[in-house]
């Protein structure tokens, strides 16, 4: 949880919006995006459990558990994320299914091995420490069964000159930064990506995430486990 408390105190804030306003997912509703909604589905295809690290409010979760998944472990390190993903899970009748846990990357330390069969993150790789990063595959690796699927999704790469003129960013390390807003953001590249993950898992697919009006996506990567 160390070097994380503008993030946290950024989705607490986030979060605690979306809190008061008593706005909850509906799991009977496809996700909004359909790439997303098609990973997904290819993520869960006859599974039972799911783990999501960097949940949020368990949207892909719930999802998960609508379509047929039995076990769901959702992670994230802000509070009103996880207070808004119980209370839905409550609402929906899930709460049985469900374990929404407050914390970091520590908290995958304390999962069994070979205990889960699929996993997904999204928009979390690139907005956390890199070898925090590094660790959270090492850890799925372990964490999922033999062949076990994991969904990864990233931010897009940003061009260089968009860090030079713009003071938004600080640069902390190589193509790693920390926005005003308090988030860190890891300009990762695909063939980066790629060598990040060989040890552990294979490139099953990747497929563009679109955003509409704008120049900029989000990556979505099909893994499966190297074991």
């Amino acid at each position: 949880m160390n070097n994380y408390e503008s993030t946290i105190k950024f989705w607490d804030k986030r979060f605690g919006k979306i809190l008061s306003t008593d706005k909850r997912y509906d799991p009977s509703k496809p996700m909004t995006i359909i790439e997303i909604e098609e990973g997904l589905r290819w993520l869960i295809n006859e599974t039972d459990s799911i783990i999501d690290f960097g949940c949020g409010t368990g949207n892909i979760l719930f999802r998960s558990l609508f379509l047929g998944t039995k076990k769901a472990i959702g992670i994230d390190i802000s509070r009103r994320a996880i207070e808004l993903a119980n209370d839905t899970s409550i609402t929906n009748k899930m709460d049985t299914k469900t374990d929404f846990k407050i914390g970091g990357v520590e908290l995958l330390k304390k999962i069994e091995d070979n205990s889960i069969e699929v996993g997904a993150s999204f928009n979390t790789i690139d907005n956390i420490l890199p070898d925090d990063a590094v660790f959270v595959l090492q850890e799925m690796n372990r964490i999922l069964k033999n062949n076990g699927k994991l969904l990864i999704k990233l931010n897009d790469v940003i061009p260089k000159k968009v860090f030079d003129e713009d003071d938004y960013f600080q640069l902390i390390s190589e193509n790693f930064y920390k926005e005003k807003s308090g988030l860190y953001f890891w300009n990762l590249s695909d063939s980066i990506f790629k060598e990040i993950i060989n040890p552990y898992f294979e490139l099953v697919k990747y497929v563009d995430v679109p955003f509409q009006k704008t120049n900029y996506k989000n990556r979505l990567y099909y893994l499966e486990n190297r074991k």
